[in-house]
């Protein structure tokens, strides 16, 4: 009797620890949400209002229409927790409460999501404690912590949240096949439907696909790769009337050398690819270092085995897969080298520290092996809980530079014009509505003033640089014209210079990363006599 409440205790405190991460990590998201807000911030809005008003299109029975990600789940979600937050009420009616309080519905998503993130780490975490222990378990756990962008990325309803889920849930069903004697038909299943969704979520997710194939048999391979492509579809399937659009963006990205499609139309530019995969590893400290650690070990294995003085271990092919998983994630998006598409590789930071923690205690002396990895976890410990503080005071900061400044006070009467990207709510709804082919154009007109202007100084995916009054193009001299100021506000003022190069403005004047021009009133409300 006595050892039985033992063992459950144990089992108790164990089930108790692999909750410890996920719980912090989904606090660290609610905290860091709340020193962000609002959504509709130059540094937020980007896509939060492009899947809400595409997941609003999709509560109307419409295909979503941004679907270059393609993004579909998330918009799924968004559509689903609008209804669930109004269940009963007619379509008119969810239509203009979702206008008319943007926020509290996207607060209401990512309430959601990052409880299906913390979800998703727990998983992951007991997959690798049922295999390893409590150790790699924790170490599994980690990655989020690791890496300042995944916590910023994930705090928002757009695909890299969902690929902290796919991605932990590919690496549960790996280390659940590791710990069978022989992988089963329901790995090769369980891998698919999760491949699937992630690819459906943000494409280059596909590079993680690698991975599963270092562990199934051909047969399951077969399985595998049928699973997946159902699954892509099941998930992809709201979003078929506007198959059109998606099918046309992967073409322009695929051929352009550039971001976006943009640039020689040669797939790559082999100098600038090259040089762009290596330095995707820079300031990744933990994920470069795993790599390395990870490659040093698999070699030092593979020459043991070619001599006889080892056996063929599972273990090192997971981490072959994981290793390969992440190269291939600096293969898929070296076109492109945003950080925030590292988000998937990243993520494999911590169940590389797990395998390798579980391979090195066997080839290494205990009496190295152990103060290396407690002086390593003081290390993860110290750095993961300096990340997250370190981005959050990011994120207050930045939310409070951007609202020191509120131009409906100190510019009533003039035209205020917002610029890529501007922090402003009428210009997060009409970037938002523009990427759902303006269906809601004519309800928010009616919502804000009529001195506000959104202006697109580059080429976005379903439209041209224009100068825009919700979906009709304006003459910036007829707005000149019918105010006695004009304000222009956003964070890409550079390119605004440029094309505005003949233009002599009377003040400017930063905004945080923003930059305000004026003409006809200084940056403190005053007129100026033109």
């Amino acid at each position: 009797m006595s050892r039985s409440r033992s063992n459950a205790a144990v089992t108790w405190a164990e089930t108790m620890a692999l909750w410890l991460l996920p719980a912090l990590f989904v606090a660290s998201l609610f905290a860091m949400r709340d020193a962000s807000l609002p959504f509709w911030q130059a540094f937020n809005l980007d896509p939060d209002y492009y899947y809400l008003l595409n997941g609003l299109r999709l509560v109307e029975g419409l295909s979503p229409t941004d679907v270059s990600h393609p993004g579909t789940p998330i918009q799924v979600l968004i559509a689903a927790v609008i209804r669930a937050l109004h269940p009963l009420d007619p379509m008119e009616r969810v239509v203009d409460a979702v206008l008319a309080d943007p926020e509290g519905h996207l607060m209401a998503a990512t309430t959601v999501i990052f409880l299906l993130v913390g979800a998703s780490l727990w998983l992951m975490g007991r997959e690798a404690f049922r295999w390893g222990g409590l150790a790699p378990a924790l170490l599994a756990q980690s990655s989020p912590f690791l890496a300042r962008i995944i916590v910023k990325m994930a705090l928002h309803p757009k695909p890299e949240p969902f690929m902290v889920i796919a991605a932990a849930l590919l690496v549960a069903v790996g280390f659940a096949a590791l710990r069978a004697e022989r992988c089963r038909d329901g790995h090769a299943v369980l891998a698919g439907l999760v491949m699937g969704f992630g690819i459906c979520c943000k494409i280059h997710f596909m590079a993680l696909g690698v991975l599963p194939l270092f562990l199934f048999d051909r047969r399951r391979v077969v399985v595998y790769a049928g699973v997946t492509l159902l699954s892509f579809g099941l998930f992809f399937a709201p979003a078929l009337g506007s198959l059109d659009i998606w099918l046309d963006w992967l073409h322009r990205v695929f051929l352009g050398a550039g971001a976006y499609g943009d640039g020689p139309q040669t797939v790559i530019e082999p100098g600038k690819y090259v040089r762009a995969i290596w330095r995707l590893f820079s300031a990744k400290w933990f994920y470069t270092g795993a790599v390395i650690l990870s490659l040093s070990l698999l070699l030092v294995h593979g020459l043991a085995l070619r001599s006889g003085r080892a056996a063929p271990d599972r273990r090192t092919r997971l981490l072959l897969g994981l290793v390969a998983a992440a190269f291939a994630t600096h293969v898929l998006i070296a076109k492109q080298p945003a950080p925030h598409y590292m988000v998937p590789a990243l993520m494999l930071t911590g169940p590389m520290l797990a395998l390798l923690w579980a391979i090195s205690r066997e080839s290494v002396p205990e009496r190295l092996w152990r103060p290396a990895w407690a002086v390593l976890g003081v290390v993860l410990v110290v750095a993961g809980g300096n990340a997250q503080w370190r981005q959050r005071t990011e994120l207050a900061q930045w939310s409070r530079d951007t609202q020191a400044f509120v131009m409906e006070e100190r510019f009533a009467a003039c035209a205020r014009v917002y610029f890529d990207a501007a922090s402003a709510k009428s210009f997060a709804f009409q970037r938002g509505d523009m990427n759902a082919l303006a269906r809601y154009s004519p309800r928010l007109e009616k919502l804000f003033p009529a001195e506000e202007y959104s202006w697109f100084i580059f080429d976005h995916t379903w439209w041209k640089q224009s100068l825009m009054r919700w979906n009709k193009p304006v003459e910036l001299d007829a707005i000149l014209a019918a105010h006695p100021c004009t304000v222009f506000r956003g964070n890409q003022y550079q390119r605004f210079r440029d094309l505005n190069h003949t233009m002599r403005f009377d003040d400017s004047c930063p905004v945080g990363e923003e930059m305000i021009f004026t003409l006809g009133v200084t940056c403190d409300g005053q007129p100026v006599g033109r």
